[in-house]
């Protein structure tokens, strides 16, 4: 969407299982500043460990962030980019190979290894949300980062191919249609938190970046600054909440107070009231928390070991998403890892300065997005403008249709010297469109 600033105005919504947040800001026409131009963030309801289960609630949530984005700026808001997550999220990879005729390769015999695989890993049903392809050989040779421009008549790659059932991603859609705008853009939402934490070393190094949001645990791999793999589990900062409030008895409210005194460190007593009456033990609440975060833990753990990478992760363990304020969380992590791990928080903006890891996946969609944009300006400021193209063109044709005249005459001149005059003439005036 364009907006009468002439710049570029992209709006992002992360649609999670406790919070939707909506980031809308502009790219200038010529790329050269970005800023958020105004952030929302209000309370989800209708969707459960990242399934929607009352889409018509869930659609009145997202209205109302974006109606808040709408006050804020004053913006037309018909499109937005969104983010997906959830265990129907697959991520499969698998060694295909293309023979064709000896030739300088192209991005198409690529695309080619990538339909392959799609052919084999998919039963098109699905939507491919991620592609990666890597350990690229040309004629049985070494591997090779990038193939295009070599020359060779065979090529071969492990292709990692991220998807989602069509229909998942639909319900989503529709419910965003809901709202009254349509989705632009759609990511994964773990990648799109490496996007707003991870820096180029991270990824070219070996790291897993793990998202632990309320509802669900993301988890992706990074190698030599490929994405090797991802998974996400239902299981996140909302569970420590649902397992105190069913255990003592207690308002979800009440346990979530709890947890939030235990994080800022404000309890010294050995027990805690909830309410006016009810007495619970401390030891008993970091009972049931350390019980949940090693359920977390051993999913970590699983996953990095089932990628086929562990030992391979140079920059160890990146922790970001609402839920990582947990009480000695990256001391667990490391102790069953043996990774180093740290929290990082998402990039930050100008007019969005003050950011928390529960933004990291909003901030990634929208540093995508933008990115793209940027991408697609500096490409239009590189190339010819159309005017200039088309005139080219015109003239490149009308060159062609008055040497086709010239030789004609040419032939019938039987003379050599006129034959000669000719052809010098013909030389002197294709030069002047070389």
């Amino acid at each position: 969407m364009i907006s009468k600033r002439d710049s570029i105005v992209k709006t992002a919504l992360d649609i999670g299982n406790m919070k939707i947040k909506a980031v809308i800001g502009e790219l200038s026409s010529d790329g050269s500043q970005l800023k958020v131009l105004g952030y929302a963030e209000v309370p989800s309801r209708g969707m459960k460990k990242s399934v929607i289960e009352n889409p018509e609630e869930l659609s009145q949530c997202i209205s109302y962030a974006l109606g808040q984005l709408r006050d804020q700026t004053g913006e037309n808001i018909e499109k937005v980019s969104i983010g997906i997550s959830g265990e129907a999220i697959k991520s499969r990879t698998t060694n295909m190979k293309y023979q064709f005729e000896e030739k300088e390769i192209s991005e198409k015999e690529v695309e080619t290894l990538f339909r392959m695989s799609a052919h084999e890993l998919l039963s098109g049903k699905e939507r491919i949300l991620k592609k990666e392809i890597y350990n690229i050989r040309v004629n049985n040779s070494g591997i090779i980062k990038n193939p295009i421009g070599t020359v060779g008549k065979e090529i071969q790659g492990d292709v990692h191919l991220i998807y989602i059932d069509e229909a998942e991603v639909e319900k989503l859609v529709e419910v965003v249609n809901r709202a009254g705008v349509e989705v632009e853009h759609m990511l994964l939402n773990a990648y799109a938190s490496a996007k707003a934490v991870l820096d180029d070393e991270d990824r070219r190094m070996g790291v897993a970046l793990i998202d632990i949001g309320e509802g669900s645990t993301d988890i992706i791999l990074f190698k030599n600054d490929k994405l090797i793999y991802t998974k996400s589990l239902p299981l996140g900062g909302m569970h420590y909440v649902n397992d105190i409030s069913y255990l003592f008895q207690i308002s979800k409210q009440e346990a979530f107070e709890i947890l939030s005194k235990l994080r800022d460190k404000e309890i010294h007593d050995a027990h805690i009231y909830c309410g006016t009456s009810k007495k619970v033990a401390v030891d008993d609440i970091k009972n049931i928390i350390d019980a949940r975060t090693g359920d977390i833990i051993n999913f970590i753990a699983q996953t990095i070991e089932e990628s086929g990478f562990n030992g391979y992760l140079g920059k160890g363990l990146v922790l970001t998403g609402g839920a990582v304020v947990i009480d000695g969380l990256l001391d667990k992590i490391n102790k069953k890892t043996g990774y180093v791990v740290r929290k990082v928080l998402p990039t930050a903006f100008r007019g969005l300065e003050d950011v928390d890891s529960s933004q990291a996946t909003v901030i990634g969609i929208f540093t995508e997005v933008m990115e793209d944009e940027y991408n697609k300006v500096q490409a239009k400021l590189n190339s010819p403008e159309p005017e200039v193209q088309e005139k080219k063109e015109e003239d490149i044709e009308e060159s062609l249709e008055n040497l086709e005249k010239i030789l004609e005459e040419a032939q019938e001149k039987e003379k050599p010297e006129k034959k000669n005059g000719v052809m010098k003439g013909i030389k002197s005036w294709f030069s002047n469109f070389i």
